[in-house]
């Protein structure tokens, strides 16, 4: 069973046309501090506007020279090892925008992703169950909410940092509500999952 953090800068918010200019992979290692994470530019191979430039900082001319999403796509398997055992993908508004990028990203790749035991951890949705209370609930909100990980950066990595430690929050208030210890909910993502759909 194995846990990764990932967030996808894009062209825009149509999951089925716009395309990934910037991917950031962190498998989460119980084991050290070590965080193995693959990250990259990706060439959109489409116009990036000026809206996007302006929230992420990501030029054309910065990726016109990258390789696609598709082209990095085996490296990209090889490092998530979806073979090895069930993985537990963790974004934030995963189920409505991420995890649907990853599908057709991959797809166009011509692999499907769903041919491997993978399951989509959603921390909006995870938040909204456990906080209905809160007036907001986006990742920035909630990580100066709880002191977790802060950074201005609208970047793949800065923000997979900031979900890295918003989920290691909500696990420990998950801990409590199930009276056992947030190692144990870190290192079963199958309870996560779980509670969030009500099994």
């Amino acid at each position: 069973m194995s846990l990764i953090y990932y967030d996808f800068e894009t062209t825009g918010l149509n999951q089925f046309h716009d395309n990934i200019t910037e991917y950031c992979f962190m498998r989460e290692n119980y084991t050290n501090e070590e965080k193995p994470t693959l990250t990259s530019l990706c060439n959109p191979e489409k116009p990036i506007p000026d809206i996007v430039t302006r929230i992420t900082g990501i030029r054309e001319d910065m990726v016109q020279n990258l390789p696609n999403f598709q082209n990095q796509s085996t490296s990209i398997l090889e490092f998530l090892n979806l073979n090895a055992s069930p993985t537990f993908f963790v974004a934030h508004n995963g189920d409505n925008f991420d995890f649907i990028i990853l599908r057709e990203q991959f797809k166009k790749s011509g692999f499907n992703i769903h041919s491997f035991p993978i399951y989509s951890i959603d921390t909006l949705l995870l938040a909204k169950k456990l906080y209905p209370n809160l007036q907001k609930h986006n990742l920035g909100f909630l990580c100066k909410t709880f002191n977790c990980y802060q950074t201005s950066a609208h970047r793949a990595q800065d923000d997979t940092m900031m979900l890295r430690s918003l989920y290691i929050h909500i696990c420990g208030e998950l801990a409590g509500i199930m009276g056992t210890d947030s190692q144990t909910i870190l290192g079963n993502p199958q309870l996560v999952y779980n509670y969030i759909n009500g099994f």
